[in-house]
């Protein structure tokens, strides 16, 4: 026979990873909305991000860097490719790692989406609040490191 466990929404609220979880995605859905217009998901806006930081990254790189698995990350980058905002590089095909870089039109879709993006530091307040939610998930993040096929 199962037993009631007695939860209160205090408790619930105790839990910092669930409450991340819970604030991630409604900062997911704001951001989509920041970026609607450019027609640019968050997860398309890290790609560029990341491949601005790195100059060229393999699709394996990529998929870590953004947090989605390598399945996903070959659909994003086919479909940022057709909009003529990456280049795959020329060493395609199974078995070969290629290098993927931002075109000219992707950089300057990136200078577009950057300020919107920055903007919602605003979301937390002060600079010095946006700086110490950094601050405090960069740790985790920095676990993240591992088979991007381990990401849920």
């Amino acid at each position: 026979m199962p037993q009631d466990f007695p939860a209160t929404r205090d408790d619930v609220d105790a839990i910092a990873a669930w409450t991340v979880i819970r604030a991630a995605r409604e900062l997911a859905r704001g951001l989509a909305a920041e970026l609607d217009p450019l027609d640019l998901s968050p997860v398309e806006f890290g790609v560029l991000i990341q491949l601005a930081a790195a100059d060229a990254l393999s699709q394996a790189e990529l998929a870590r860097l953004v947090g989605v698995r390598p399945q996903s990350m070959t659909a994003l980058v086919a479909g940022l490719h057709e909009r003529g905002l990456l280049d795959r590089g020329a060493e395609r095909g199974r078995g070969r790692l290629s290098r993927v870089a931002l075109t000219p039109a992707g950089r300057a879709l990136l200078a577009e989406a950057y300020p919107r993006v920055l903007a919602s530091n605003r979301w937390f307040g002060s600079d010095e609040a946006a700086s110490a939610v950094v601050t405090a998930l960069r740790p985790v993040l920095a676990e993240t490191t591992g088979p991007a096929d381990a990401v849920p």
